[in-house]
């Protein structure tokens, strides 16, 4: 039957691995073919030593190189491994994942641990798996895990993704490989990274200095928006409420007022806010080094391979008021007992805790902060006295998160074709969250000031007994603060069993068969659980005084104060996969995978989704009339069709009952009750994409110049969208049923050069660039202006495509006119506009095909084109890298800035410099005058005419960027040198990440143009010491 003799005998095979240079290639993987538990890695110097049966072929393989297949012998061994040209799937050049055909629903990257699930992550920035710091990067991503731990990750982004992991994976998948000891190797490494974030500047974010501001609050005060009456019954106020409150104000001890009522006395007052230009980023952040720290050990031996690591991660805060520690550890082990048999163990276990901002975060509060306001001065926030640095101390949050992940695996190989697997893993993540809003917190403090009969009548933190509206609102906390804690457990248990048979026959080897069939089967419950625990005294030992009154509010308001939220998902799986190669260089391959989920309750309809892809590959380099077609050194084509079947956004196959306590203006009366959150919709399937690939990979002058293109079409069929309800059962709510298509289809390109190779430099260049577009060419809904303005769907358009009311100019007044191409104009209200067909004044908040069609397309909010550019330059023991994205195509609505009033606390972006302000002009500027209390008494309506303003198509800018992300110098300390310390090896490397802007938008006046949260400057250096 073929198989492997029983008593074979070993031999230990030895040697050095090379590249084309004759330069010693470390890291390589070394593995016997007939046996890949038999494996070890190359050292530093590129030596190997592995103990294998004799005639063993062992493959050594390594990222940009060629695969080579060599019969282990007793004599050293001496290998070469050429430059390799890129293979699709295995290479780091994804800049985006593929856009999914699905309307209502959003997917993510799917993370993927050693062939097991981990966590769908919508944070992760998929432009930096084409970073040179991809393996950092992904580290920081996935708690337990350090850049050391990470061997290797692939992307897969087409249907294969699906019909690998499920319809979970329909985002891409992000594929992890843990390291692992190799046989023969015993190795103790010590990594050290320090990095430094430079404080936020300014010139990143659109907002006035604060003699602009003020110049703005002026005008303002000059057309009664800050009169004293406006301000005083404002909940929030800044420098004016401060002005009129310190004139009123009386100092005992001073025997004087906050500010003298007196031309002098405000003037000198202002003067001062003028001038102050607060830099609230220097007054909230901090100069600091994070640093992180990882041991790494392994060893190995013919018969087990072990791979431990110990990680602490210690960051004093990028901000004064924000610190954490994060420590892991990771165990990979591998045991051959006997011939046939192999067992895998891999644990991972990491504690981590934060402490920052409650309710507020200086990384969210800078960029809303006026300039004008001192940072010590206390203003207004809720009618409450409020300062941010005062509240930071008083209002935080602590944050404590455990993982435990544990997996076991056992193969069993009876014959050399033949091998059985199974595969158990639990993964525990316990996260335990405490905000505290201590006695002296603003947000304590609302729920008892009384201060101003204002404050009575406005404030929503008072009781206001139900049956007696002329009673005076009663405090419901009057002494102690108030303490949230949340805990959020994660369980999920994994199961695999497989089966996996690969053959090669023929009288030549010609024909190569591969086949895995399995079952997969997962469980995962989820709880999140919250408790507010109000009057709670902290300076008196966390005594609990509470008032009934506040409970009685909390019924009142139909809140609560704790939440249960169970959830259970469980799924099984069929999987599937046959793969034939014909003489090396044709090959077919074939998945299916059968997904059952309890998803839909006991409904059989949509119990099980199928996923299933086939493809092929056509090597053209092994044709024997290849040699011919110079300068080409390796070609091959790739063609695949398939469809990926996912869990659609709702789950009504059946009635989706839910419970509810309705109040009935009796907070003694409490009576549970049960409705029908969504009726049935027994036609109800699963969202089906269909998806063709098409790729081609080749190599010119000998690897030289190596690159890769990719073709993708993508149907959306059965999508989940609105359906109008009919006026029946009761329902006027939306639902929803598979009435929507889209498609999809895009452009995937690669290339890399090695401009210059020496023995002692080179230079090589990676470009990337892909292009996604897509259009709805189904839907069934009406939208409306409000949310085609905000960015949503529409037919015969791409999917997030935003819609704006065309600008015509300003009128004589500074106020803002709309104009369309009909030659209609919007009435001074702002509100309405005449129909050209009925002469009628139609209302701009309709729904109707025809305001609809007024609107003006303005682009879509997702970028189509992305692509990196990466230069890697060496020279001897040094390597320079330097990293530059770029992304195009979208655009974004500009912050809605106007309005008809404003207030004295206010953020505004540097556009109101170029406001109208006299008559003519108009003639200069689209930016509209700001309204005075003339101007409003005058038009009851001019505040539809602002947000119309904001809705319009002058407030649209692109989202095209062009980054210089990563720049990167590492040295190798030489071997001779390390060998006199007594190390293994020595390496230095100092990075800056996220360097500069190197182009946007104008329109965006220096604010970033993405938008994932704000990254900082950073610059990293990391020391690697091997012993």
């Amino acid at each position: 039957m073929g198989a492997m003799p029983v008593c074979a005998q070993t031999i230990q095979a030895k040697g050095k691995v090379i590249d084309s240079e004759g330069k010693a290639l470390a890291g390589v993987s070394v593995s016997a073919k007939q046996d890949k538990a038999l494996h070890t890695t190359t050292a530093s110097d590129g030596t190997f030593s592995i103990q294998v049966a004799e005639k063993t072929i062992l493959v050594f393989t390594l990222t940009g190189k060629q695969t080579v297949e060599l019969v282990a012998t007793t004599t050293p061994m001496q290998v070469t491994l050429p430059n390799a040209a890129p293979e699709k799937k295995e290479t780091t050049t994804v800049v985006s994942m593929r856009q999914a055909t699905s309307v209502k629903s959003v997917y993510y990257p799917l993370w993927v641990i050693d062939g097991v699930i981990y966590k769908e992550d919508k944070n992760f920035n998929v432009a930096d798996l084409a970073s040179p710091e991809a393996k950092r990067l992904i580290a920081a991503a996935l708690p337990g895990l350090s850049e050391s731990d990470i061997q290797s990750f692939q992307v897969i982004n087409d249907a294969s993704a699906t019909a690998l992991y499920g319809q979970r994976a329909l985002g891409g998948v992000i594929s992890v490989r843990t390291s692992k000891a190799g046989q023969g190797t015993n190795s103790f490494t010590y990594q050290a990274e320090l990095t430094y974030r430079a404080i936020p500047s300014y010139r990143e974010f659109n907002i006035l200095n604060s003699q602009d501001q003020m110049a703005v609050f002026n005008e303002m005060a000059n057309g009664k928006s800050l009169d004293n009456e406006a301000v005083f019954i404002a909940s929030q106020y800044g420098v004016y409420g401060h002005l009129y409150n310190s004139i009123y104000n009386y100092n005992d001890l001073t025997g004087e007022y906050g500010v003298l009522n007196t031309d002098a006395g405000r003037a000198a007052y202002l003067r001062a806010a003028e001038l102050r230009n607060t830099n609230w980023f220097k007054e909230l952040f901090q100069h600091a080094i994070r640093h992180q720290h990882t041991l790494t050990f392994s060893t190995g031996t013919q018969k087990a391979n072990y791979y431990a690591s110990l990680n602490a991660n210690l960051d004093p805060g990028w901000n004064k008021y924000e610190n954490s520690q994060t420590y892991s550890f990771n165990f990979n082990a591998d045991f051959r007992p006997f011939k046939g048999w192999s067992f895998g163990i891999r644990s991972t276990a990491s504690y981590g805790k934060v402490h920052y901002g409650g309710d507020w975060r200086p990384g969210s509060y800078a960029p809303i902060a006026s300039r004008t306001l001192d940072p010590n001065t206390f203003y207004a926030y809720d009618y409450t006295p409020f300062n941010i640095k005062h509240e930071l101390q008083h209002n935080t949050r602590d944050y404590k998160t455990a993982n435990l992940s544990l997996q076991a695996t056992i193969d069993w190989q009876p014959i050399t074709q033949l091998r059985l697997s199974a595969l158990g893993a639990l993964r525990y993540r316990d996260q335990y969250g405490v905000t505290d809003r201590d006695e002296h917190s603003n947000a304590a403090e609302v729920y008892r000031n009384i201060s101003k009969s204002i404050i009575r009548s406005y404030s929503d933190y008072l009781y206001k007994p139900l049956d007696d509206p002329t009673a005076l609102p009663q405090i419901v906390m009057p002494y102690g603060g108030i303490r949230n804690s949340q805990n959020i457990i994660d369980e999920r248990y994994d199961g695999q069993i497989k089966a996996h048979y690969n053959d090669t026959f023929g009288s030549n080897g010609e024909h190569s068969l591969s086949a895995v069939a399995g079952l997969e089967v997962f469980e995962e419950r989820h709880l999140n659980e919250w408790f507010d625990a109000y009057g709670v005294n902290y300076n008196l030992g966390y005594l609990t005084t509470y008032s009934p009154l506040l409970f009685t509010n909390l019924r009142n308001k139909s809140k609560q104060y704790y939440s249960i939220h169970p959830t259970l998902d469980r799924g099984v799986s069929l999987v599937g996969n046959v793969d034939y190669t014909l003489l090396g260089r044709y090959r077919v391959n074939a998945s299916y995978r059968r997904e059952g989920t309890n998803q839909f309750g006991r409904a059989r309809t949509i119990r099980y989704i199928p996923t299933w892809n086939v493809g092929g590959n056509w090597s053209i380099d092994q044709e024997a009339f290849f040699p011919k077609l110079k300068p080409l050194s390796s070609l091959s084509m790739s063609l695949s069709y398939g469809m990926s079947g996912t869990i659609p956004y709702v789950h009504n196959a059946l009635p989706r009952l839910k419970t509810l306590l309705p109040f009935f203006g009796d907070a003694n009366l409490i009576e549970p009750g049960v409705y029908i959150d969504e009726p049935a919709n027994y036609d109800l399937t699963y969202e089906k994409m269909y998806e063709l690939n098409w790729g081609l990979n080749f190599g010119l002058f000998d690897e030289r110049i190596s690159a890769g293109i990719t073709l993708f079409n993508r149907q959306g069929r059965d999508l989940i969208d609105q359906v109008l309800p009919q006026g029946t059962g009761g329902f006027v709510d939306e639902l929803y049923g598979n009435v929507a298509q889209m498609s999809a289809k895009g452009i995937e390109l690669s290339l890399t050069t090695q401009n210059i190779r020496t023995r002692d430099f080179s230079w090589s260049t990676s470009i990337t660039y892909s292009r996604n577009t897509n259009k709805v060419t189904r839907l069934n809904t009406s939208p409306s202006v409000k949310n085609l303005t905000d960015g949503a769907a529409r037919q015969g358009y791409p999917l997030n495509s935003l819609f704006s009311i065309p600008f015509y100019k300003l009128d004589e007044n500074g106020h803002p006119r709309f104009f369309f191409p009909d030659g209609a104009d919007v009435l001074p209200d702002g509100r309405h506009i005449t129909s050209p067909k009925t002469g009628e004044q139609v209302s701009w908040t309709a729904s109707q095909p025809e305001e609809i069609n007024y609107l003006v397309y303005s682009g879509t909010r997702t970028p189509t084109d992305q692509g990196g550019i990466n230069n890697s330059f060496s020279f001897k023991n040094f390597r320079l890298g330097v990293y530059v994205y770029y992304s195009f195509g979208g655009v974004k609505r500009l912050p809605e800035q106007f309005a008809t009033k404003y207030n004295d606390h206010q953020v505004m972006g540097k556009e109101f410099n170029r406001r109208w302000l006299r008559a003519g002009d108009e003639e200069r500027t689209n930016v509209p005058v700001i309204a005075t209390d003339a101007h409003r008494q005058a038009n009851p309506y001019l505040s539809n005419a602002y947000t119309n303003y904001n809705k319009s198509d002058v407030r649209v800018a692109k989202t095209d960027y062009v980054q210089l992300r990563d720049i990167s110098l590492s040295y190798t300390v030489p071997k001779a040198f390390v060998d006199r310390l007594r190390l293994s090896s020595l390496a230095l490397k100092l990075q800056a990440s996220n360097v500069a802007l190197l182009y946007a938008d104008k329109k965006l006046n220096g604010a970033l143009p993405y938008d994932y949260d704000y990254q900082p400057h950073s610059y990293i250096f990391t020391a690697t010491v091997g012993l």
